[in-house]
């Protein structure tokens, strides 16, 4: 959001969060073959070599561990890259973490008035940047930097993990909805320790995958 009016400070070093969502994307699939599946459709078509109910426990597993980096570090990561804009104005920042633009200014926005949708401040200056901050109580996050880059290396490898688990869960729940397992709904939550209506809509999407 470059702004002609504003002097900016330089560019964050970042490491390469493509090749640690990849890496983190690589350790997932070699968890799901040491149980004998290398994509989710082998949950089907290797039906005597695989169970759907252990690839189903192993999903959820990585997806519960994902989520919980994610709730501990995101936050932190958000008011890191929220004092980097705001009080030292920052160039460059999105694009360095590998957001969208929408994803970067929903942060910015979230941070600042708790709405991700909430319109940002129209600022002009640097002054004025850190005055709109100030108004509205922005933490100050000390090595900002330091954090930023720590935290959306946690973020970016648990979100890879979690979208990379998360098809062999959908299809391990419709492996389980069906013959010869024909488990209900109730019975694959408890298994995976997820909540019911959660295990409908992984369901419901492996299903319009297979056109059923």
């Amino acid at each position: 959001m470059p702004k002609a009016g504003i002097t900016y400070g330089p560019r964050i070093k970042a490491p390469d969060y493509k090749e640690i969502a990849k890496n983190a994307e690589n350790a997932v699939l070699a968890e799901f073959e040491q149980i004998g599946v290398t994509k989710p459709v082998d949950i089907f078509t290797k039906k005597r070599k695989v169970r759907a109910d252990d690839v189903a426990a192993k999903a959820a597993e990585i997806i519960r561990q994902a989520d919980a980096e994610i709730g501990m570090y995101a936050d932190a990561r958000d008011q890191a890259l929220a004092h980097l804009w705001f009080y030292e104005q920052r160039i460059g920042l999105g694009r360095s973490l590998g957001l969208t633009q929408t994803g970067y200014r929903g942060i910015l926005a979230k941070a600042l008035y708790g709405d991700k949708k909430h319109p940002l401040p129209a600022e002009e200056s640097n002054e004025a940047l850190i005055e709109a901050a100030k108004k509205e109580g922005l933490k100050v996050v000390d090595d900002a930097e330091t954090k930023l880059v720590q935290t959306h290396q946690v973020v970016a490898a648990a979100r890879a993990r979690r979208q990379t688990a998360v098809p062999f869960m959908q299809e391990a729940v419709l492996a389980l909805s069906l013959p010869p397992y024909n488990w209900t709904p109730d019975h694959i939550a408890e298994h995976t320790e997820i909540e019911r209506s959660v295990i409908y809509k992984q369901r419901t999407a492996a299903a319009k995958r297979h056109n059923l």
